[in-house]
């Protein structure tokens, strides 16, 4: 049986690592006492999979993770919660806790589009100008053809378009909004977006901030979210 969980990584465990957060999660599931299926072979390992990992410092309150239970699991979802809520540390909570079909596809494989949020604590609020031309920017934004940014990797740095992998970009008074290609095909980390538009008229003065980030939601092709796959275990 596969099951997917939702859950969100908040305030201070924004700063572990992808591995620690595995890891983490196969103590907390045997404290937990779920009915998890192990691997076979010389060192057996809890099957799971989770979906991309956030960068260091980003917020979300969407994360996913499929985990397979044995074959005579009996439980049901709310008690999955309940149990593993049990468990968590602070800054981590189990939001779902949902069956999902055996030819689904992994949540990793599956996503496609990430949802962020964007705000800067030194000023959490626009004002209604600032707002307003935000989101004239993001207008701006949208209607460019090419959005040039210099990516720096292993092998040195190069430019990439990342107008494609841009798929809305929005501004109200809470902040900033940005809907952005997440998946093994194409990965836009929202911080280049925010760089783009700095670069805009009526948009310069967000270079004096310092911006936090936050994942909302993760979607697949068909603009799904991975939570919709689901349903609960009775």
């Amino acid at each position: 049986m596969k099951v997917r969980i939702k859950f969100e990584k908040r305030g201070n465990l924004r700063f572990i690592g992808h591995l620690d957060l595995m890891r983490y999660f196969q103590k907390a599931n045997r404290r937990a006492g779920l009915p998890i299926a192990y691997s076979e072979g010389f060192s057996p390992h809890q099957i799971m999979s989770f979906a991309a990992p956030l960068s260091m410092g980003v917020e979300s309150t969407a994360e996913y993770a499929d985990f397979k239970l044995t074959d005579n699991a009996r439980i049901t979802s709310e008690e999955a919660v309940l149990r593993m809520n049990r468990e968590m540390a602070e800054g981590l909570k189990i939001l779902s806790f949902l069956r999902i079909p055996d030819e689904a596809g992994n949540c990793m494989s599956t996503m496609f589009a990430a949802d962020y949020r964007v705000w800067f604590p030194a000023h959490p609020h626009f004002l209604a100008k600032e707002a307003e031309e935000l989101q004239s920017a993001c207008l701006e934004l949208m209607k460019k053809k090419e959005i040039p940014v210099i990516r720096e990797g292993k092998k040195g740095t190069k430019e990439v378009d990342i107008r494609p992998m841009l798929y809305r970009a929005e501004a109200d008074e809470d902040g900033l909004f940005f809907k952005v290609a997440q998946g093994s095909a194409a990965n836009l980390k929202p911080e280049f977006a925010v760089g783009a538009l700095q670069a805009l008229p009526g948009a310069e003065f967000l270079k004096q901030w310092r911006p936090r980030y936050i994942r909302t939601e993760l979607y697949d092709r068909e603009m799904r979210t991975l939570e919709s796959y689901g349903e609960p275990l009775t």
